[in-house]
This record gives C-alpha cells, structure tokens and sequence, in this order.
C-alpha cells in the first residue's frame, strides 16, 4: 500500500503539466490523460513485496525427514535441508549422550532432477566421497579424537558401505560411516536406473561397542526420492531365489545368530567380575588356664655298693641289674713294727 499511495501522489504532482501538454491542445479527454497514472497504481498493486525465501538452509519437522535411524533411535532432534541445483541435502540431527564434543547426524545427498526453480543455485560437488574428502570430514567430525579405516566389506541393503571408528572422550565409542548408493553401471543405460544418494553417519555413544554403532547403518530406511520416471539409483530389482515358492524346497525359520545386526540389539558388555570381600579369618583365643606348677622328680640317688670285708653284700640280695663284683686278689697282711720294739725271734714283740 505503501508504494500505491507514492504513485498516486508522484501522478497528482505532475499532473497539471500533463494536461497542459497533451490536453487541451489535442482536444482530448482528461480520462485518457490520466491512463499512465492508473497503470503505474495498478503496477504497484501487482509486487506483492514481503520477503523472498532464498536458498539458505531451512529448519524442517522431523517428520520430513528423507532419511531415518532404525526403530528404537537414535532419536530424530530436527532437519537441516539445504536445495541445490542439482541435488537435495538433509542433516538429519540425532540426540546424543555421549561426552565426545559435536553433534551426531544422519546425512543424506539426493542427486536428480531439480525443479525449475531450483536451476539458478549452486550444485553440489558429486565427489564428496573420496577417500581425502572423507580424511577431511573425519577430522572435521571429530576433532583431537584418533579414527582408523575399517578394511572389512560389510554391506547392508542399500549396498556396501565403509567405516571408521575410535574411541572418543570418557568411554565413548564413535563411527564415521558412508555409502554410495548408485546402480551398476550397465543398468544405466536409456536414460534408465539414473541418479545417486550419498549417506554419512556421524555418531557417538557410551557405554556401547562398535558393533552396536553399526546397527544404525545396517537398519536405517531411505524415504525420498524424485518424481522422475529414469531416476532409480537402486538398480533392476533382483529376480527372487531359485526354488522359492516351488516344490520340494522348504524354509525354516531364521534364528537370532543369522541376524547379528538386529535393531535395539547391543552386544552383551562382559560380565563384571565380583570380587567378594576378603575373608575374615577368625581367631578364637582360648583363655589359659594357668599352668600346674611342674612336678620335681628328684632322681634316685645312686645306689652305692660297699663290700663286706667277707665280700657278701650287706642287707638283702644282689638285685638283676647289678653285676657282680669281679674277685679281688688275696693280699698278705704285712706287720711293720715301731722303731721302739724289738722283735724277737719267736715273733713276738717287746715294747720299751
């Protein structure tokens, strides 16, 4: 309304020189006259003005997504989504819990056929998953924290994909996955089975494995795609397996083993090891009862033998245990007479 009311006053501005010019000198009508004010009013009638939404990137619901973790979460936070004129892209925010700085996601890159006004943006680059450009996100995606390069094939139902993994602050485990999703080059014939996605997983969790992290990436689903009847990055579907549905092939059920990599499913953590309480060694002090004073067994005092000068033993008889004396020689008594006697010659003695 604004620019309605400047054009109605810039034509009552001018229009006296305008009748003076081509009014009255022409004979013509002041209705005509005032046709080039009216279609300046309805020209500013026609801008609608306001705001013009451009291509920066856009906050959606996550219930618009184009890409979806698998039952049970991660949980979807919001969407990034970014149009290019070549390609859509969404950053799918998932909730985190982990201690490792950064925010996990779930992107995807859907390249195909634009709308027309989509044409006048830039393209997105096409080559975002070589093997630099994917040493530069992962850096990017988890800065200070060490991730190694997975050699295994592994490979889910959109295809193979590729993987990095680390541990990352506290006991957090963290995986940078990709994929290419883009059908064999011989079916890209006709304009047929054109097209590509791109996936990236960037996520962190503790108190997890690796392999639970994997899950995400094995189980996630593809909503989007575009209204083209050519793009088709998935391919010619496969012909079912021989024998199914015929005769004389049964099938059984799968087990729990056949499908390690089941949503909401993590890997048991290892047992705990309980370490009981050390045993408590109990000591019973019996109370002493004091000691008898010892017994003083004085020994047996030898028993000392004396013979009798007639040699039998004085008293009772010999016991056993005691030998008997060994027979002495006789000996001759031998008189010595004192200095004052005299001996006579019978033998006697006389004394003075």
């Amino acid at each position: 309304m604004n620019m309605v009311w400047s054009s109605l006053i810039r034509c009552a501005r001018d229009l006296p020189g305008m009748l003076n010019v081509a009014g009255a000198a022409a004979g013509k009508s002041a209705a005509f006259v005032l046709l080039p004010c009216v279609a300046v009013v309805l020209s500013g009638c026609n801008n609608p003005g306001g705001i013009r939404p451009s291509g920066a990137p856009k906050m959606l619901p996550p219930e618009e997504a184009l890409i979806f973790p698998p039952p049970g979460g991660p949980e979807v936070i919001n969407v990034i989504n970014r149009t290019y004129s070549n390609a859509v892209q969404q950053e799918v925010i998932l909730r985190s819990d982990a201690r490792t700085p950064g925010q996990n996601y779930l992107k995807i890159e859907l390249f195909g056929p634009q709308r027309a006004e989509d044409t006048g943006k830039d393209g997105l680059s096409s080559s975002s998953l070589r093997a630099s450009s994917i040493s530069r996100e992962i850096r990017s995606a988890f800065p200070g924290a060490q991730l190694a390069t997975s050699a295994e094939y592994l490979q889910n139902a959109y295809g193979a994909f590729s993987y990095a993994s680390g541990r990352g602050a506290g006991d957090d485990s963290c995986i940078y996955a990709w994929q290419r999703i883009r059908s064999p080059e011989d079916m890209r014939q006709g304009f047929q089975n054109l097209g590509r996605i791109n996936v990236t997983l960037r996520l962190c969790q503790s108190g997890v494995t690796t392999r639970d992290l994997l899950t995400v990436m094995y189980n996630y689903t593809i909503t989007g795609s575009y209204d083209a009847a050519g793009w088709n990055p998935y391919g010619t579907a496969q012909k079912p397996p021989d024998g199914m549905g015929r005769s004389g092939n049964p099938t059984y059920p799968v087990t729990a083993t056949e499908f390690p990599m089941q949503p909401g499913i993590q890997t048991p953590s290892a047992p705990a090891v309980q370490r009981s309480a050390p045993a408590v060694r109990r000591v019973v002090v019996q109370q002493q009862q004091p000691a008898a004073p010892p017994v003083v067994v004085s020994p047996a005092p030898a028993r000392v033998l004396i013979p009798s000068p007639t040699g039998a033993m004085p008293g009772s008889a010999r016991p056993a245990d005691v030998a008997a004396p060994a027979p002495r020689p006789e000996t001759r008594r031998v008189v010595i007479p004192s200095p004052d006697c005299a001996s006579s010659g019978q033998g006697s003695q006389r004394c003075n």
